[in-house]
């Protein structure tokens, strides 16, 4: 008979090779993704860690921005030490690719003190990187080096408690300690292996023996715990603070958390979930050792905890509610951990097991996903991702969800007939849960590099660094009228050299990172706090069209431009509306403003508007000038007129409103026509007329 020191080093390549392959296969996919895209946490991650690899302090445009997951950004400065920033974010994504499959390891260690088989142990390694959760390993974010570590917590955590030796609980305390430093979110860990150590005590008819065992571990928790106290928990959260403000009602916490706990049971691959729950109920009620109910203990409490932030999270947000299945996919592995400790049973409980099969039925057709699976509300579930992605594929928004559900229920119908003979059902529902994962992860991925690459060519040029490469330095973002974090989020994360926001008058806040409002003068100049706004400016053109004077343009993106100060900058034109695809807003504003030398504002402004096909009825956009004068167009569908008035000034700054009898939504965009690029010309001749004129 071998060994066990020489059946567990038999598995080490095997192990190995998973990690290995994980590895290789997530960072070839990461690299097909063209741009980061879930802002604002990409873009913050990314400018911490450069700020760290540069300074060595967590800033954000120079200022700190109270972040408390700090890890990630860590982990990564030594990537953000490369000049170039496209090599850095590969690099980002290559390490975070080794680290998300690096979870293999905690997630075996675990099967086998739990008495698993080693191919028992070696299947749920392989099912923990093929979560389709792993698409954030080429993100720029903390899931990650989260993903892991937090696994790596709850091993630690039930070697601790199943023997409370100082060496186990102080990997313990070093685990979770990174594993809060990631995410903010695992700051509860502590309180619950508290609450587990109790419980186990309590189980045992021993509490106070049990929860003395573990005093080194809840004294090194307490002292940070002391801190936050002190600090105050607002202070200690930062940016996260606003969860203490909760206002929700319980009823929208059970929602959403429901909604989080489907995902996650689809993300599971859901044929493995029944036998999960029974598993996990059997570790508690009727544990074959110490080790097991610690494992039931500690992935019960982190599985509520999990669900109830994620759905407190979601009932506390007034708008843009969606699924948070990035919030708890962590206890994937851990539902497959339970299910192989039910069917290393022999599946005891067919009746209780055939009862949830159906119960899981009956949910994934009461509650379908394609309500959910659009493009506003994606951005948190990659199983969502992969819905969405199969919706396209099959071209009818039910279609995907109703062979979701249908492939849940095939998959519970043969979990149950599985339970029938269970040496026949245990590896045809772990080989299917994890054909089921992979191929969730799959459309998870697809989904992604479609994605993204859509962003990038909607929002940069061909190269994403186009402002570093233009060699200006410490250059100022202008956000207009209109614009969207996503595309100024994108020149931010791909330009180092952009190192302040300032807002044009109704421009929205991109972030919370220090964004100052322009002061517009009557000349058109700008100013910041009373101070000359100076230096190359990146002029955000997604909602509005900006032209500038005292400044000459050196090159323009899809959805930006670059002007390099000549003397002093100002504004010239300000067209509030008119998008960067050409599409008029249904109302909005036109504003001009005179050349530098003093002489009174006169000229002809000019642009052509296009009704689309499509209309049903002709379009009416009345402009309204100064002192009450309007002008008219009437456009049919399909036709274009041209405007043509008299801009007429005497040193101050002109302005016209404009308002759509029609309108349409493009995206989120409540549009009217297409318009071309309004264009102000100079002439003495234009001034005085009698009336506006309108061709």
């Amino acid at each position: 008979m071998p060994t066990t020191s020489v059946v567990r080093r038999a598995y080490v390549p095997w192990l190995a090779a998973i990690v290995g392959v994980s590895f290789a296969v997530r960072m070839a996919v990461g690299w097909l993704r063209a741009a980061p895209a879930l802002f604002p946490d990409e873009y913050t991650y990314a400018a911490i860690g450069r700020s760290i690899a540069s300074s060595g302090r967590p800033l954000i445009r120079g200022a700190s921005p109270h972040f408390p997951a700090l890890l990630e950004p860590i982990v990564m400065a030594p990537a953000w030490l490369v000049g170039d920033v496209g090599l850095a974010y590969r690099l980002v994504q290559a390490i975070g690719a080794l680290a998300m499959s690096l979870a293999a390891v905690p997630v075996f260690l675990l099967a086998r003190r739990l008495r698993l088989s080693g191919r028992f142990s070696l299947a749920l390694a392989a099912f923990t990187v093929l979560v389709p959760d792993l698409v954030y390993a080429s993100f720029v974010t903390s899931e990650a080096i989260a993903y892991p570590i937090f696994l790596a917590a709850v091993y630690t955590a039930v070697c601790a408690l199943s023997r409370p030796t100082r060496r186990n609980q102080i990997a313990l305390v070093v685990a979770v300690g990174l594993a809060a430093l990631a995410r903010v979110q695992f700051a509860v860990l502590p309180v619950l292996f508290l609450v587990a150590a109790a419980l186990i005590g309590w189980r045992e008819r021993r509490v106070r023996a049990a929860v003395r065992e573990q005093l080194l571990p809840l004294a090194l928790f307490a002292v940070p715990l002391l801190a936050v106290l002190a600090a105050g928990p607002g202070r200690v959260l930062g940016t996260y603070r606003a969860v203490l403000g909760f206002h929700g009602g319980i009823a929208g916490i059970v929602h959403w958390a429901g909604l989080d706990a489907m995902t996650l049971a689809y993300a599971a691959g859901w044929i493995v979930v029944p036998g999960a729950l029974l598993g996990l109920w059997l570790t508690v009620a009727k544990p074959r050792s110490r080790d097991e109910l610690a494992f039931g203990v500690v992935t019960a409490l982190v599985g509520i905890s999990l669900l109830v932030q994620a759905g407190l999270l979601q009932a506390s947000l007034p708008l843009g509610k969606e699924i948070q299945e990035r919030y708890v996919f962590y206890a994937v592995p851990l539902i497959g951990v339970a299910f192989a400790l039910y069917a290393a049973r022999g599946w005891p409980l067919p009746l209780q097991h055939l009862a949830l099969a159906a119960a899981l039925v009956i949910v994934s057709v009461r509650f379908p996903l394609s309500p959910y699976a659009i493009a506003s509300t994606v951005d948190g579930s990659p199983i969502l991702y992969a819905v969405y992605w199969l919706t396209e594929k099959l071209g009818r928004t039910g279609d995907a969800a109703v062979l979701v559900a249908a492939v849940a229920g095939v998959l519970s119908v043969v979990a149950v007939l599985g339970s029938r003979r269970p040496r026949l059902g245990t590896p045809i529902a772990l080989g299917l849960a994890l054909v089921a994962a992979g191929a969730a992860s799959a459309g998870a991925v697809a989904f992604d590099v479609t994605n993204t690459g859509i962003v990038k060519r909607a929002f940069l040029p061909s190269d994403p660094s186009w402002v570093d490469r233009a060699g200006v330095h410490n250059a100022t973002l202008v956000q207009a009228w209109g614009g969207i974090r996503a595309a100024s989020l994108q020149e931010l994360f791909w330009n180092r050299s952009i190192n302040r926001v300032v807002l044009l008058p109704g421009a929205n806040f991109i972030d919370r990172f220090g964004e100052d409002s322009v002061t517009v003068g009557k000349d058109g100049s700008m100013a910041v706090d009373g101070r000359p706004l100076a230096g190359p400016l990146v002029v955000d053109t997604y909602g509005s069209t900006v032209e500038l004077q005292g400044a000459h343009l050196v090159e323009a993106g899809p959805t930006a431009s670059l002007w390099v100060p000549a003397g002093r900058p100002r504004l010239q034109l300000y067209a509030i509306g008119r998008y960067y695809d050409g599409w008029l807003a249904d109302a909005g504003a036109i504003y001009a403003w005179p050349a530098a030398t003093g002489r009174p504002l006169s000229g002809w402004l000019s642009m052509r508007l296009t009704a689309p096909r499509e209309f049903s009825k002709a379009a009416r956009i009345t402009f309204r000038l100064p002192g009450g004068k309007r002008t008219s167009l009437t456009i049919r569908p399909g036709a274009t007129r041209r405007l043509h008035v008299a801009v007429c000034g005497d040193g101050n700054n002109w302005y016209a409103t404009y308002k759509s009898s029609v309108h349409g939504l493009v995206g989120l965009r409540s549009v009217s026509v297409k318009a071309t690029e309004p264009v102000f010309t100079p002439s003495a001749s234009a001034c005085p007329v009698s009336q506006p004129i309108a061709y």
